[in-house]
């Protein structure tokens, strides 16, 4: 993996901090450049009407707090109007208690007539990614990420402001230091979703953390409504998801440390996540692969150990030129688009896969077990 680098859509600040964590910002940028990146998105707000902050499809909790977060930047700064559009669905249990329990409004974008907004802005993703559908004939003027660049960018107008910080944890982070260095002050039910947001994507605080997280984090931790948050983490579960469960310990696959898990047509996407996360407890275990098809389209999740290797290179070496992946650090996803949901082709799709994946990994001749041969 190419070194991180930390860059500003300011050109009063147009440096590249390259060959170091550039998460540990607190360490390596003295304060009045780590404001900078603060002062600049304001100015890229400053003069527009109405924001409508874009998120990937389906979004996950970091997506909803970095959301939420950047509307309650642009309200208490500038009082600008903002509204949050939802591409997709809410799946997870635990996305949906999110929602419910913070009172989060999400619009579905095609209610939306966005001719009415002059400002759009994406958080947790970028053009070029698969799981984003953005809309045609707009572009992006703000952008704030943490994930690795799509390999194939759409070749979109460059953003007014755009923040690309691969090693930092959690988008919620981001966007929670925005407020820290402008001195807004942070409720309980945006601070709830922006410690979730961080929560979830860092594994709290034990996977691709950085230097930033954990300072917003323990900023957060004494801006939470604690009752709430309790109702988000422990919410009810459907029956689905545990059939899913069972499921998965029936057609698990074990070649040493590596798991490979195919769980058939699935409700939704999350469940495949859900799974790859269970399973890397599993001991001896180094990475896992979980699969799942929801219509016509393969989802594919991939977790590491936090020292294993980086989850997007094994990502991309599993599903190659079929379909669109993203990720970094112990964490990385992607999708495929099958011509039919027929087992048949699901079949297919999963011995090449597997396949890659051995290949990859090194464990061609690695022999298979199943859960109750380890």
């Amino acid at each position: 993996m190419s070194a991180p680098t930390w860059t500003s859509s300011d050109s009063r600040f147009d440096v590249s901090y390259e060959g170091v964590g550039c998460g540990r910002l607190d360490k390596l940028m003295d304060a009045h450049a780590v404001a900078a990146q603060a002062t600049s998105l304001l100015r890229a707000l400053e003069g527009k009407r109405r924001l409508l902050v874009l998120t990937h499809t389906n979004p996950d909790p970091d997506s909803i707090g970095s959301a939420l977060g950047l509307r309650h930047l642009a309200r208490e700064k500038l009082g600008m109007e903002t509204d949050l559009a939802l591409t997709g669905r809410i799946m997870r249990a635990e996305n949906k208690a999110m929602v419910s329990e913070l009172g989060i409004e999400m619009i579905p974008i095609t209610e939306l007539n966005l001719d009415d907004y002059d400002c759009l802005a994406l958080v947790d993703t970028q053009p070029g990614f698969g799981h984003t559908d953005l809309p045609e004939g707009r572009a992006m003027d703000i952008v704030i990420d943490h994930h690795v660049p799509p390999e194939t960018p759409l070749g979109l107008p460059s953003p007014s402001f755009s923040d690309i910080r691969t090693d930092i944890g959690a988008t919620s982070s981001m966007v929670a230091s925005y407020m820290m260095e402008l001195g807004i002050e942070i409720p309980a039910d945006v601070g709830t979703a922006l410690l979730y947001g961080v929560k979830t994507d860092t594994a709290d605080l034990s996977r691709n953390v950085s230097d930033l997280d954990e300072k917003v984090y323990y900023h957060l931790i004494g801006r939470v409504d604690r009752r709430k948050l309790h109702a988000i983490t422990q919410p009810d579960l459907p029956l689905e998801y545990f059939q899913a469960l069972r499921d998965a310990l029936n057609n698990i696959r074990v070649f040493g440390p590596v798991v490979l898990c195919s769980l058939g047509k699935v409700m939704n996407a999350e469940i495949v996540a859900e799974v790859a996360d269970l399973f890397l407890r599993l001991d001896s275990t180094r990475t896992v692969y979980c699969g799942g098809l929801v219509g016509n389209t393969y989802h594919i999740s991939v977790r590491t150990e936090p020292s294993g290797r980086d989850a997007y290179y094994l990502i991309r070496a599993a599903v190659g030129d079929e379909g669109s992946f993203g990720g970094h650090g112990s964490i990385a996803g992607g999708s495929i688009q099958l011509p039919d949901d027929g087992q048949r082709t699901l079949k297919r799709l999963e011995r090449r896969l597997e396949r890659n994946i051995l290949q990859s990994q090194g464990l061609e001749d690695m022999p298979l077990s199943g859960l109750g041969d380890t």
